[in-house]
């Protein structure tokens, strides 16, 4: 794993989705990543796989360990920040934040929400959306995909619990001013019978996700 210079551009990549093959999200984030480490050819790159190497959920010995003095831990709250730690230090070095994020029963997966869980220490948090805090300034690119289609004005706009609590999960530790979400929708058109007329529809936004995140990461 790559460490920041001083003065470089670095990019903090985070997969998430338990498929290796096949998955949208990553498909989307390896572009974006592609084109970004060529705009930027003395750049810092980091990658986390939280799908494939998923982090401990957080328990009582991690939460106090990011309230307490680190010369006070005890030896349990030493080894929960052992864990925290790198994971902190990586957002707070990086300029520009992927993440890579399928939506699993209408939200975030569990490996994601174990990793905000991590780095959203009292250090981070800001006081309101408009707040400033240590990681304000940075640039957040999240890439979602949708087994189905979600977006205002569907059926089912009201399940959506994924981009909602994502924007309030950045927002709190201060990376909500820069944040630019890029969906991919019906993205199980292509496996599921029932919405095979669907695939037009999944195709079409597939393409535009990957057109944008070709613009964003030259940009970033």
């Amino acid at each position: 794993m790559s460490h920041q210079g001083t003065t470089r551009p670095t990019l903090l990549h985070i997969d998430c989705s338990i498929r290796q093959n096949g998955s949208v999200t990553r498909e989307i984030t390896a572009i974006f990543a592609a084109e970004w480490r060529r705009a930027h050819p003395g750049g810092t790159y980091v990658y986390r796989d939280l799908g494939s190497s998923p982090i401990p959920h957080v328990d009582e010995a991690a939460v106090a360990a990011g309230l307490h003095a680190r010369e006070a831990l005890e030896e349990n709250q030493r080894a929960a920040w052992a864990v925290s730690e790198p994971l902190i230090n990586e957002v707070r070095q990086a300029g520009t934040i992927l993440l890579g994020v399928p939506m699993y029963n209408y939200s975030i997966p569990s490996a994601l929400k174990a990793w905000f869980d991590r780095v959203t220490v009292k250090e981070h948090m800001v006081g309101d959306p408009g707040g400033e805090g240590l990681l304000t300034g940075k640039r957040t690119i999240v890439v979602t995909a949708q087994g189905g289609s979600y977006g205002p004005g569907t059926p089912r706009e009201r399940y959506d619990f994924q981009q909602p609590y994502l924007r309030a999960l950045l927002e709190q530790i201060g990376l909500g001013r820069d944040v630019e979400f890029v969906r991919s929708e019906m993205t199980l058109a292509h496996s599921v019978p029932a919405l095979e007329p669907f695939r037009p529809m999944a195709e079409a936004s597939r393409e535009e996700a990957v057109q944008a995140v070709r613009r964003l990461a030259v940009t970033s």
